[in-house]
């Protein structure tokens, strides 16, 4: 019997390094006006951030249907394999609910699906995780249970370029968004808890970066874990962050970068960038 692991693209897993660690994605769609993209099988990150910023109409996003996920949870069964799902927030799409729908559709038991709490390449350091498990011979029920124990230690905090975004997905009104522009404010996001939210804003990206490092050393890296490196569009935004953490030996020793993709790209936009690691447990 062997130990399926199973993600949604909301993690923003480089197709290859998903390949390598034998981790199923799952894609989520976008729409954009009355096209149809599935991510990172025919959309790129990069496709997606130019179209976003071309086009006046706000794309959305769709999580997988049952019937995604069924496919899947069936060709396990067949095999008599297990199964371990670690899938985008509860609380950020309807991803999870519809795995929920499909293992029931499947009626089979050992299907163990866990809400990842956070987004992108927080729920890679928990599929990671779960992997180093699974190839240490851990059983499917025991992964899960050890990845629902810490995954409330992974922590995102990221700078937003753009108040924009946010004001077309609905999170802020046309009047909020337009004085944080002439204002220059920086929104300082966190994904913690299952959820989006500002934590602060700041008067420039130089302020909010160090807002950003503050949060850090607040929560710190454990570096038992990897940590990721986040930027939407623009990977060169990393000499905004990376050179402050070196300077303050905060740098993580395990540092990798994750473009942010279109589920969480939808509301920040082109232009942020940010960390996603692990926080040391005391």
């Amino acid at each position: 019997m062997g130990i399926r692991i199973l993600t949604d693209s909301s993690a923003d897993f480089d197709l290859s390094a998903a390949k390598r660690r034998e981790v199923r994605v799952v894609p989520m769609s976008i729409q954009f006006g009355g096209a149809s993209f599935q991510d990172g099988k025919t959309i790129t990150h990069d496709v997606f951030y130019k179209l976003l910023q071309e086009r006046k109409e706000n794309p959305s996003t769709s999580q997988p249907s049952p019937a995604d996920f069924l496919r899947f949870f069936e060709e396990a069964k067949a095999a008599g394999d297990q199964v371990v799902a670690i899938l985008l927030s509860g609380d950020l799409s309807g991803t999870l609910q519809s795995a929920m729908v499909a293992k029931e559709m499947c009626g089979y038991d050992p299907i163990y699906i866990v809400d990842s709490r956070t987004a992108t390449a927080g729920i890679q350091i928990l599929i990671n995780y779960a992997c180093k498990l699974r190839d240490s011979g851990l059983p499917a029920p025991e992964i899960a249970g050890a990845v629902e124990r810490i995954k409330d230690q992974v922590r995102i905090f990221a700078v937003i370029d753009t108040l924009e975004y946010l004001r077309r997905g609905g999170r802020l009104t046309g009047l909020q968004a337009s004085l944080g522009t002439v204002a220059k404010l920086k929104p300082v996001i966190t994904v913690h808890g299952g959820k989006v939210s500002v934590v602060s804003k700041a008067l420039g990206i130089g302020a909010a970066v160090k807002q950003m490092m503050k949060l850090m050393t607040e929560h710190p890296v454990d570096d038992a874990y990897p940590s990721y490196f986040l930027y939407s569009d623009d990977e060169s935004k990393d000499k905004l962050l990376l050179p402050k953490l070196k300077e303050q030996n905060m740098l993580p020793l395990r540092l990798h970068r994750c473009s942010v993709g279109p589920t969480i790209g939808t509301h920040i936009g082109p232009g942020a960038l940010g960390m996603a690691y692990m926080e040391r447990a005391d």
